[in-house]
């Protein structure tokens, strides 16, 4: 009877393997058939403990029917991972699992055995891969609310992380920023020169003053020492300079009149240019020439350098331009409210839409910029700190924003003109008089701001917690300071009629402009 029921599992068991199979190689279909030969001989040694043979048949089919569903449940949960069934891993949990189904049928049936087959059942050994798997089975109902407690524990940590880490950045970013925008760019300290820039600078010599002298002057041209010619065709008057020297950290509109020359604005013309080949020489020079002629009638820089690197002096140097409008910059001593009273005007012909520096200037215009830049300093007395550039000092006072104009506001090559670099010094709008920036200048930047921006908010932050004031009035204070000033020095051109009152009291010639003597 035994054996009968042993072999009649054996054939259900091979039928089940090779319907559960299915394309399995003989080998396989062979070690399958194996294995439940080898479970069939187990259960017949666990099955003796039985004296009533309906139990000991009850078992004999569950624990094998049990067995064959739970290998074919294995092996459906390894379909992608086919190859795990060719390693020990895999045998041990199939022997592991019979072992542990084989207790569960022992202990099911076990009340109706005699106390003494029961004192057997408890005495057996089984293998300790067994009595492992057997105790992970039994305590896997704790196991699985160990799991969801500690998996809720940890996604309540990870939202509660997430979420105070998203509230912390986005308070950075307002407080830093103000409005919870994309956040801004940082331009990396010293602007990246081009190659061309380093190899011009590798190779030109330091500012030194007494190396550059006037060497010839003609109707059309004046020729100094360090090759630099300044062609004066275009050239024209407008008014005397005239302005009040303010002294840094004070709150005054300045006492002391100063006609004298004490920096330089860099701009460019924000022209459509072509591209710079032999083939469009025609449509340069046109160009050129309708560009000086613009700037000629409306007197807007002291300088023009064309895409060839020739200069052109437009408004005489003891005259203001109309260059700079609404803006600040200061040295250690001494803020300059309305540049273009203190400043002189140079330009580039160029694009403020260049994206390299490569883009926006030529080679000429590189090496004329800085053969005209030493020669100004050399003739004014110029200092470094008041070489700057049109984005770095323009503002509109209606706004309160900085960068109104924003052409040279990055990739300014300062050490191809012999310069050091102003995008890392704090500009004084900022700290001085309060200027600050909007979502829509940040746009026109790119959302860049150049590293000293980024020092002159800190600044101005610390000297708005001395102030103890609320930041709008404080602001609003320097801005009218501001506005005071420059109300000042515009009453110095003219007289009730609204007339110029300066041109008779013109400094100087134009010959004393020239050679820097006029204070």
């Amino acid at each position: 009877m035994k054996t009968e029921i042993i072999g009649l599992q054996n054939q259900r068991s091979a039928q089940q393997l090779r319907d559960g199979a299915g394309g399995q190689n003989a080998s396989s279909r062979q070690k399958d058939a194996e294995k439940a030969q080898l479970y069939s001989k187990i259960v017949e040694r666990f099955a003796i403990l039985f004296d009533n043979p309906s139990a000991r048949l009850r078992f004999l089919n569950n624990t094998l029917a049990k067995q064959q569903a739970h290998q074919n449940q294995l092996r459906q949960s390894l379909q992608r991972v086919r190859f795990l069934e060719k390693t020990p891993l895999y045998d041990w949990l199939i022997e592991a699992r019979f072992y542990a189904t084989v207790i569960e049928e022992l202990k099911a049936i076990a009340p109706t055995l005699s106390p003494q087959n029961q004192r057997k059942i408890e005495a057996l050994q089984l293998p300790f891969s067994a009595r492992v798997f057997n105790f992970l089975n039994q305590t896997r109902q704790v196991a699985y609310a160990l799991a969801i407690l500690v998996a809720a524990v940890t996604l309540f940590g990870l939202y509660s992380l997430v979420s105070w880490s998203a509230h912390g950045v986005n308070s950075y970013l307002a407080t830093k920023y103000k409005n919870g925008k994309a956040p801004i760019i940082v331009a990396q300290a010293g602007q990246t020169p081009s190659d061309l820039t380093a190899t011009t600078v590798k190779y030109l010599p330091g500012f030194q003053a007494e190396n550059v002298w006037l060497v010839e002057r003609t109707s059309e041209f004046e020729r100094f020492s360090n090759g630099c010619r300044i062609l004066t065709a275009y050239q024209t008057d407008n008014h005397p300079r005239a302005y009040y020297l303010i002294p840094r950290g004070a709150d005054t509109e300045g006492t002391e009149l100063r006609h004298d020359i004490v920096g330089i604005v860099y701009h460019t013309s924000e022209s459509d240019i072509v591209q710079f080949t032999p083939d469009n020489n025609e449509a340069i020079q046109k160009r050129s020439k309708g560009l000086l002629s613009y700037i000629q009638e409306i007197k807007a820089y002291n300088y023009l350098i064309d895409r060839y690197g020739e200069i052109y002096r437009v408004v005489r140097d003891d005259h203001a331009a109309h260059h700079a409008g609404h803006s600040i910059w200061a040295d250690g001593k001494y803020n300059y409210a309305g540049l273009n009273e203190s400043f002189l005007g140079v330009c580039f012909e160029s694009t403020v839409k260049g994206g390299t520096l490569q883009e926006t200037l030529t080679e000429a215009q590189i090496v004329a910029g800085r053969a005209l830049t030493n020669v100004l300093r050399s003739k004014y007395n110029i200092d470094d700190v008041n070489c700057t550039t049109h984005g770095l000092v323009s503002v509109n006072p209606d706004k309160m924003l900085i960068a109104y104009h924003h052409d040279w506001v990055r990739n300014f090559p300062f050490e191809a003109m012999g310069l050091s670099d102003k995008y890392q010094v704090p500009p004084p709008n900022m700290t001085d008089y309060g200027f600050t920036y909007d979502e829509e200048i940040l746009e026109k930047l790119e959302r860049t701001l150049w590293p000293g921006a980024i020092a002159a908010e800190t600044e101005f932050n610390e000297k708005l917690a001395k102030s103890k004031s609320n930041e709008d009035v404080f602001r609003r204070k320097l801005r009218d300071r501001y506005l005071a000033q420059l109300e000042k020095a515009r009453k110095l051109r003219l007289d009730a009629n609204g007339k110029s009152v300066l041109a008779s009291q013109s400094p100087g010639s134009a010959d004393s402009a020239e050679t820097g003597n006029h204070n």
